[in-house]
């Protein structure tokens, strides 16, 4: 693996944007370079091996499960590593799964709660044995760019905001549409600015996704790996909740969960 000339393409797709490292071993060529798809992921170096976590339509394995020992599927020079599945509550772990193989490659012997934000699915899993064994998973993020009257992406949230919404909603999860309504309604007449307004409905969403995953987060060893745009948000919830965690460098667990499938890859014996 730490041949120079071992050149492979390690494709991140559930990244906003997509995003893809050129690899020379089991060091990235430079930064990640946003991709508009797999296409244009495999064009950064013809003929070489891809690997890329799944897709909606790859088989999964069954929890518990180890998410370093994922099967590994072949299509051409797309090389896509299993999916994690999970039938109640249902929850399908692709990306979050590689993150946190990363995470467990990079800390031997880990065990605790690992909390994966993601722009479709935030996924909390318990790690035990470095298995993933069970797994709750919230369409936080969605949910926030549907009620929120401002563009998330585009606004920083204001952190006292979150605070005043998160702690009445994780105490009252059934407050949610009542906060959530309120906040529209002072953003619509000025009464609360962008960050404000965003700041509010974050913390009325983090509130019910704390609420629903008390049974994780208290008491348990955690850590989180969230992309930069994600962080900030759930730091300061958990924060407000006292919760101790163990902050990681999203990019770096993704890298580390390719490198450690990769690694597989050549050391199999067809390879």
């Amino acid at each position: 693996m730490t041949d120079p000339t071992d050149i492979w393409i390690a494709f991140d797709e559930e990244h906003r944007p997509p995003r893809a490292w050129k690899m020379a071993g089991a060091s990235p060529s430079g930064s990640p370079v946003a991709v508009d798809g797999l296409e244009q992921a495999c064009a950064l170096a013809p003929e070489c091996p891809v690997l890329t976590a799944a897709d909606a339509k790859t088989d999964a394995t069954a929890l518990p499960a180890s998410p370093s020992t994922l099967k590994i599927i072949q299509s051409g020079r797309v090389h896509t590593v299993a999916a994690l599945s999970q039938e109640r509550p249902h929850a399908r772990l692709a990306g979050a799964a590689n993150r946190i193989a990363g995470f467990l490659s990079l800390n031997k012997d880990w065990d605790g709660v690992i909390c994966v934000p993601g722009f479709d699915t935030t996924v909390w899993a318990l790690i035990s044995a470095d298995e993933v064994v069970s797994v709750l998973a919230f369409a936080t993020v969605p949910l926030v760019e549907a009620l929120s009257p401002v563009d998330i992406h585009q606004t920083m949230p204001d952190a006292n905001a979150l605070s005043d919404h998160l702690q009445d909603v994780t105490s009252k999860p059934e407050n949610l549409a009542l906060r959530t309504a309120e906040t529209r309604l002072l953003w619509a007449t000025d009464t609360l600015s962008d960050g404000a307004a965003l700041g509010q409905i974050w913390g009325a969403a983090l509130g019910a996704e704390l609420a629903a995953s008390r049974a994780y987060w208290l008491g348990q060893n955690l850590a989180l790996i969230a992309p930069a745009p994600l962080a900030a948000p759930y730091k300061k919830a958990l924060e407000g909740q006292f919760v101790p965690v163990t902050e990681t460098d999203e990019a770096r667990m993704t890298l580390a969960g390719y490198i450690n499938a990769y690694q597989r890859l050549r050391a199999a014996p067809d390879a």
